[in-house]
């Protein structure tokens, strides 16, 4: 039964929602305009504050050139006259009021500050130019309407900034949907491919252009797709192979359960003699055995299928082939084994793995073959391969089937019986574990020659102690 994982939601703001692209650049685009009008508002409303104290101090100042000339006389034309009832000015000699207008000034320091005065706001000039000592001229006038234009001009840059902060936040809408247009494109082609593609039609790449970003995400989501549509196809041919596997697989083990079964109600239901009972249970034995042997070269196939690049090693092939000659003539006596190797011959691969293929061909030469010489070669070849060979002086294979018997469960005409058909199957996974291929050749000793011909991946195997010392010291020539 096939499960399905619920789709992992999108994530969400703070505020429990998520927000598009579009959204974002507008809400950003104001956010930085609040900061920027806020910092000019701020400049603006201090420089207009300045600029409206510095008109009344300058109003000040002009009025004190006449007044200063005879202040107490220009007091009292000021008090007869009724001239302006804003400037207000008062005289003190020795820190008594020797003469004012209408509204007393307060005793201050020389220079200008803003005071009130009986709940007026004035700005205030205090100066003892052109006085006798001891003399003092304060001159006020009111400065609530230095105020009011001041907030009103203030209330205009409120105004401004807002319109500003608006219309960023209109401009950035705007820009941003021509903006983030090529990534809404993107969106759109990565939502239109179909989640479960067929292998057999591959479905077109995503693509944008004209930006930057959007042709770098692109790219990413290329390689990501790539590597899904890898990951499925792989996925759907390991699963393809699996029933295959599986099929072809009890079809072989039915044939040998089926003659034990048929055995064993034989044994049942028959009265046998002993040399009947006898037959029988050799025919059990050699049935047991054969899927006995089907199934360990059925562990074998499975456990080579789940290999990884990382169980790769530095692997001596030569010492290898010497192993596998050596125990070859142990368990066939009448096998007499060569080696014929290089004298360092270190590759990346998986032991256990090429020690079963040599294993395998040396098996097939006697059991198939009827071999009693064999050959094992390995070298390293110019073209950058290392081919390992096998020749045997048996009876060999007939060349119609000699690549057929690389198929699972394919037995030759000429193999003998009781053989599970895995055997050249599981030399053949090898050699394409290692990145090469095997196949036959004639042979050298009258019989056939087993070819196993893989990559040089010396390159790839770790450095020794002194070569990693050399490579430090930047020596090349190790």
């Amino acid at each position: 039964m096939t499960e399905f994982t619920a789709p992992i939601p999108p994530p969400k703001s703070l505020w429990g929602r998520s927000f598009s692209l579009r959204s974002r650049v507008a809400g950003a685009t104001a956010a930085g305009a609040i900061i920027i009008v806020t910092l000019i508002s701020l400049i603006s409303v201090r420089a207009i504050e300045r600029n409206n104290l510095q008109q009344a101090d300058q109003q000040l100042t002009v009025a004190s050139r006449l007044i200063l000339i005879e202040p107490q006389v220009a007091v009292q034309f000021i008090k007869v006259t009724g001239l302006t009832n804003d400037l207000q000015v008062t005289v003190r000699d020795k820190g008594e009021v020797i003469a004012s207008t209408y509204t007393e000034l307060p005793p201050l320091p020389s220079g200008s500050r803003t005071v009130t005065v009986s709940g007026t706001p004035y700005r205030i000039l205090t100066t003892m130019e052109y006085q006798p000592t001891g003399r003092v001229v304060s001159l006020g006038i009111p400065a609530a309407g230095a105020a009011e234009a001041t907030a009103q001009q203030q209330r205009w840059v409120l105004v401004g900034a807002l319109l500003s902060i608006a219309a960023a936040a209109a401009l950035g809408w705007l820009l941003a949907g021509a903006a983030v247009r090529p990534i809404v494109r993107l969106t759109q082609q990565v939502g239109a491919r179909s989640a479960f593609p067929d292998p057999r039609n591959p479905q077109a790449p995503v693509r944008e252009s004209g930006v930057r970003e959007a042709e770098k995400l692109a790219e990413a989501v290329n390689t990501m797709l790539h590597r899904v549509d890898q990951a499925q196809a792989q996925t759907a041919a390991a699963l393809e192979t699996a029933r295959d596997f599986a099929a072809v697989s009890a079809h072989e083990l039915r044939t040998p359960l089926t003659a034990m079964r048929t055995d064993l109600e034989v044994l049942r239901t028959l009265d046998l003699d002993a040399a009947q009972r006898a037959e029988i249970l050799d025919d059990l034995q050699r049935s047991q055995g054969r899927v006995e042997t089907t199934l360990a070269a059925l562990e074998r196939l499975a456990t080579g299928d789940l290999t990884d690049e990382r169980d790769h090693v530095a692997t001596d092939v030569g010492d290898l082939c010497d192993q596998a000659a050596h125990d070859a003539m142990r368990h066939f006596p009448g096998l007499s084994v060569r080696i014929d190797s290089d004298t360092e011959l270190v590759t990346r691969g998986l032991p256990a793995g090429l020690r079963l293929a040599v294993d395998n061909a040396l098996t097939n030469s006697v059991r198939h073959g009827a071999a009693t010489e064999a050959l094992v070669s390995a070298h390293r070849k110019a073209n950058g391969h290392i081919v390992i060979s096998i020749d045997d002086n048996g009876h060999g294979i007939p060349p119609e089937e000699r690549e057929a018997v690389f198929n699972r469960f394919f037995r030759g005409s000429q193999a003998s019986k009781g053989g599970s058909g895995l055997g050249l199957a599981l030399v053949a996974q090898q050699a394409q574990l290692h990145g090469g291929r095997a196949y036959f050749d004639e042979g050298t000793l009258g019989g056939i020659r087993l070819v196993l011909e893989l990559p040089d991946r010396t390159a790839d195997r770790p450095l020794n102690k002194s070569q990693r010392i050399a490579r430090d010291r930047g020596i090349t020539d190790v």
